[in-house]
């Protein structure tokens, strides 16, 4: 691991000058530490055993001795059993690159993620057979102890034991971060396989109970030897004694509990807060943070899952990212050929800037574009680049559909069709004005459910066409099609709307032609007109009544001064108005009219159906027509044709 990950606390410095000796400094420190154990129970042993003052310094001094003992067996077995760990160590400390995936790597991480609990398992060993034992022993055939106090020993021995091996497990266990993470392997599934740590559940539930047996070991004797002496001599001094003993080891008890609750409760919720502050940088959208894997249980394997799960997207978001770039410089050419195709309407200036934007932006040898004849059956060249371009637009070069050729192969199947090796490729038309031809790709242009015909481009270079510039060129291929659609669609367009205006001013000069003649020269003016020969020249202006591209009257204005901009805008807005305004009044008149007429022909259709007879049909036909329409006799005969 790197060294600029470790953050520089007090436990790091130390690695970075012990290197593998580490493991056994930190061994150590937690055995010193753990005789804070050992205090409590060596008070409960005192005060229930009661051991005189030349007993109790020979069983101290020889517990010190055992204690060495044992201690040094714990320390020795550390150094012989945790080598490829130590040698590691080493060589991070001296500034050595760690070699990764070899044996010693999986070995050296899991000697390190072991080393906590196979100590606490070989520390109870120890304490029981090399300190405990030749303890009673020593007491019950040196010192003459009884067996009270051989009992109260043993007692008080075990929670010795218990005490300090879990205080000593949580110190190595915490001391042993920063190894951890140096000794952590590269490959998330060696972190996974070579990780052999303890799991929470079971520390959670082997804490518990040690504190349970040391409180119960602690206090229980001490209320047992003291009613014992209360009823065998009655003195009520006794009680007093007990409740001091009692309080005192309470508060021993309690001191050792806390710190041992303290060491387990970091151990769990230290790499918790980190995995958790790693979540946070991660969610801010860093993807090159990592989580810490500084437990061995299960919260340590989630971080090394998180891990790689980040790695995955980190990874996948590299390989996108240049996925991009290599895409967005081929579909540079593609943007620009789209927006050239946008812009233009004229079919013809469309293929011809197509073609030339391929071999120019692209860098083709040949770009050509062939469109299907009205038969149906051939597809016939539009436009090509270079020489060879010219010469075949002038031969007016066809490809049969479906013949062996890939223009009209791509056509027929409605496929793209690719020769990576033209000298390869069967069904191909072998063009002589195109000797350099060393691969060619022919795409059709289709529009809907509608072939239009074929987008063809040849290289001088052999698998000139992969996956990608493939995409590319048909999404190409796709934007002239519809390009060439749309042309059509607007010259379709276009002359439907000359016919429609063409109708619109027939009709208007029709009408208003018919209005005239019936209403007369409508005029209407305001104000005096100019005289032509006075002291000034007459400012006219005269400004059209224009209505759908047709003229239909003028407004005509004098004045005195030359009319500015302004009012010219100003009048002409008017005049468009005024224009609409007239044009609606004669549709309502219009109306009126189709409406008076509808209205009696209902009227007169009315009372002919309330008519039985022939001869009353034919009477009230005649006399509502001559009614309505004012004049002197209208007459109706029935007559049959031979």
């Amino acid at each position: 691991m790197d060294s600029s990950i470790i953050s520089p606390t007090f436990w790091e410095r130390m690695l970075r000058r012990t290197g593998g000796w580490y493991l056994v400094v930190t061994v150590a420190i937690a055995q010193i530490l753990a005789t804070l154990g050992t205090v409590a129970a060596s008070y409960s042993i005192q005060v229930n055993a009661e051991f005189t003052r030349q007993q109790l310094a020979q069983s101290t001094s020889f517990i010190l001795v055992i204690l060495i003992a044992g201690n040094a067996i714990l320390l020795l077995g550390t150094h012989l059993f945790h080598r490829e760990a130590r040698q590691r160590l080493t060589q991070w400390a001296r500034g050595e690159e760690l070699p990764t995936g070899t044996r010693d790597e999986i070995v050296a991480w899991r000697q390190v993620t072991s080393l906590a609990w196979r100590y606490g398992m070989v520390a109870l060993l120890v304490g029981f057979f090399v300190d405990i034992l030749p303890l009673l022993g020593y007491q019950y055939h040196v010192l003459g102890a009884s067996a009270d106090q051989i009992i109260y020993t043993l007692l008080g021995s075990i929670v010795s034991a218990l005490g300090s091996v879990m205080l000593a497990v949580l110190v190595i266990d915490r001391m042993l971060t920063p190894a951890r993470e140096v000794l952590l392997p590269k490959e998330f599934d060696a972190q996974l396989s070579g990780a052999t740590g303890v799991r929470i559940s079971i520390k959670l539930q082997t804490v518990i109970l040690a504190l349970i047996i040391s409180s119960v070991l602690l206090i229980a004797p001490i209320g047992y030897h003291q009613t014992a002496t209360a009823l065998a001599t009655g003195a009520p001094s006794v009680l007093r004694t007990m409740q001091i003993q009692s309080i005192v080891v309470t508060v021993l008890a309690l001191i050792l509990g806390m710190g041992i609750s303290l060491l387990m409760a970091r151990s769990v919720s230290q790499p918790l807060r980190h995995l958790v502050e790693t979540f946070n940088k991660v969610e801010a959208g860093d993807l090159k943070q990592r989580a810490r894997i500084i437990a061995t249980d299960e919260v340590g394997e989630l971080a090394v899952h998180f891990n790689r799960m980040i790695s995955r997207l980190d990874e996948l978001q590299e390989t996108l990212e240049q996925q991009v770039v290599m895409q967005t410089e081929q579909l540079k050419a593609t943007s620009e050929v789209g927006r050239v195709v946008s812009s233009i309407l004229d079919p013809e200036e469309l293929i011809s800037k197509v073609v030339n934007l391929i071999t120019d932006r692209l860098g083709y040898y040949y770009a050509a574009i062939f469109l299907i004849d009205p038969s149906g059956r051939w597809a016939e060249l539009q436009d090509a680049t270079g020489e060879a371009g010219r010469m075949l637009k002038e031969k007016k070069h066809r490809l049969e559909i479906g013949g062996k050729n890939m223009v009209g192969a791509a056509i027929s199947t409605r496929q793209a069709r690719i020769a990576l090796d033209v000298g390869q490729e069967a069904v191909r038309f072998d063009n002589p004005l195109l000797p350099h031809t060393r691969s060619e790709i022919a795409l059709p242009l289709i529009v809907g459910d509608r072939v239009l015909g074929a987008l063809d481009a040849q290289s001088t270079e052999e698998n000139a066409f992969d996956a990608d510039v493939i995409d590319t060129l048909q999404g190409m291929a796709n934007q002239v099609a519809i390009a060439l659609e749309n042309a059509r669609l607007f010259q379709e367009t276009q002359r439907s709307l000359q016919e429609i205006r063409a109708a619109q001013r027939q009709y208007l000069t029709g009408a208003w032609s018919e209005t005239l003649q019936t209403e007369g020269e409508l005029e209407f003016s305001v104000g005096r007109k100019m005289p032509s020969d006075g002291g000034g020249e007459a400012a006219a202006l005269n400004v059209p009544l224009s209505l759908r591209e047709q003229i239909i009257g003028q407004i005509t204005l004098e004045g005195d001064e030359e009319w500015s901009s302004e009012e010219r805008g100003w009048i002409e807005a008017v005049a468009t108005q005024a224009a609409l305004a007239l044009e609606n009044a004669r549709l309502l008149e219009e109306s009126q009219q189709l409406a008076l007429h509808e209205r009696l022909v209902a009227e007169i259709t009315s009372k002919i159906w309330t008519s039985a007879t022939i001869d009353n049909i034919l009477q009230t036909a005649a006399q509502e027509l001559g009614r309505t329409l004012g004049v002197s006799e209208a007459v109706i005969e029935l007559k049959v044709e031979e």
